[in-house]
């Protein structure tokens, strides 16, 4: 799925010959990405804020997924996530811009429909001197959905595109960006809040897993499927509709053997090599709950 980057980076030649940093991509980090892959485009992430009672961690930093899920089994509260202080954005920002060099910047980020994080990123941009270096983009994606579109910035960053040409792409791109789940419990969904007490009770003893997506930053319900079984044939069907898939990752909640089976069963969609198989962060996981499984692709086209 030409996962590795290639070797010459956002960088381009000066006046003078020498190395000048080009365009730079940020994003946050409920797009789930890879630390690898991040630093191996130069992908900056910043950590969005997980409260915890009186406790405040920094997504993807502070807390592994592996404690993230046990501490979340044994939990009677939810955690809270919230987007970064616009403080860390413009430490980012000044960072690249002034520290590395950068021309200038394209920050993409989940979807505003779901969180404040781009209007955190947008306030950070007008706080700077030249507010017009940095492009903040709203996906419509979150955790690789989100992800797959920072990765296809820094490609194009890499390839010497412009700050409003990767803007633009990452724009027509939101057709093209798919996320898939099921929910395997109702508890998160019940301690949210999004549900109440009795349908949480029906719910769980008829075994009823909802099946959801994102698209162009909505969320829709799309099934109700009882079993686990038969959720997961659900989820298979919904990523068949997709067609081919230039990049996709599967992402799981505590529950890598789902994602194994969901890989095995769709490998013929793949236009190149194998998906990568991740933990689902503690964003997602917070809403959707253990056990969860889900699919996050960008269709094979050319727009």
């Amino acid at each position: 799925m030409g996962l590795s980057p290639g070797t010459r980076g956002p960088w381009r030649r000066g006046l003078r010959g020498g190395l000048v940093a080009g365009v730079r991509v940020v994003t946050d980090s409920t797009a789930d990405l890879p630390a690898d892959l991040a630093s191996a485009l130069q992908i900056s992430v910043v950590p969005c804020q997980l409260l915890w009672g009186d406790e405040t961690y920094r997504d993807g930093v502070d807390m592994p997924p592996a404690e993230f899920y046990r501490r979340l089994a044994s939990s009677r509260e939810l955690p809270r996530t919230s987007q970064p202080p616009v403080s860390a954005f413009i430490e980012v920002y000044q960072g690249l811009l002034n520290g590395e060099g950068a021309e200038a910047v394209v920050s993409v980020h989940v979807a505003g429909s779901l969180s404040g994080t781009l209007n955190a990123a947008w306030a950070a941009a007008q706080c700077l001197s030249t507010p017009e270096r940095v492009a903040v983009v709203d996906s419509g994606q979150v955790s690789m959905g989100l992800g797959w579109a920072a990765v296809e910035a820094a490609r194009m960053a890499g390839n010497g595109a412009g700050q409003a040409e990767v803007a633009r792409r990452l724009q027509g791109l939101q057709s093209r960006l798919k996320t898939a789940a099921m929910i395997d419990t109702l508890d998160n969904l019940h301690k949210g809040g999004r549900i109440n007490h009795i349908s949480a009770l029906f719910g769980t003893a008829l075994q009823i897993k909802p099946c959801i997506s994102l698209e162009r930053g909505q969320v829709t319900i799309w099934a109700r499927v009882r079993s686990r079984a038969r959720a997961l044939q659900a989820l298979v069907g919904r990523v068949r509709s997709w067609g081919a898939l230039a990049e996709v990752a599967v992402l799981h909640a505590g529950a890598e053997e789902l994602a194994l089976a969901l890989v095995t069963q769709l490998r013929d969609l793949f236009v190149e090599g194998e998906p990568r198989i991740l933990p689902a962060g503690s964003a997602l996981t917070s809403h959707l709950g253990l056990g969860a499984v889900g699919v996050c692709a960008l269709v094979a086209g050319d727009t």
